[in-house]
């Protein structure tokens, strides 16, 4: 396993993510190793994680499925992360479009941060990373999703009744 997070142990960690159970994330990356992690991590507060090892893979999963976040690695073969996310933001339903994200990349790219965000991406963080900077930015951008779907159930009860 890589050593990407300080601590992989998620039990250490303090914050109280029992609230995101049910809740849903895709986890694009080439890696079997960080899929593996990350799907480890989240999987363990009850938060139900899908993977992809490619950005068409993934692009696929996005239009069948509800996915509260998306956690895509930049640098991926064939098609990058940044490609990835202006197809999500380019879609016609404002649920799947607005998807919240975070570009999670060992990219050394020059500003990748800045490229990451005006590219539709919310957050960005580097690999490695701490883990509990990592479960915080998810934890952020999944209370957003949560707020979103609430927001939208309520508009959608509105318009059948």
């Amino acid at each position: 396993m890589p050593d990407n997070f300080e601590d992989t142990r998620p039990e250490k960690d303090t914050r109280d993510l029992d609230i995101f159970q049910g809740l849903t994330i895709l986890v694009v990356d080439d890696s079997t190793d960080i899929l593996f992690l990350i799907t480890y991590i989240f999987e363990s507060y009850g938060i139900q994680v899908i993977t992809a090892s490619n950005a068409l893979s993934a692009f696929e999963i996005i239009k069948q499925y509800q996915v509260d976040l998306l956690i895509i690695d930049i640098d991926m073969p064939f098609e990058n992360g940044y490609s990835l996310i202006q197809k999500v933001r380019s879609l016609t339903s404002p649920l799947t479009r607005e998807i919240p994200a975070i570009a999670f990349t060992g990219s050394s790219e020059d500003k990748v941060d800045k490229k990451a965000l005006a590219s539709g991406f919310q957050s960005y963080i580097q690999k490695p990373s701490d883990l509990e900077q990592f479960i915080t930015e998810v934890a952020k951008l999944l209370q957003i999703s949560y707020k979103r779907m609430a927001i939208s159930s309520i508009i959608w009860k509105q318009v059948v009744n």
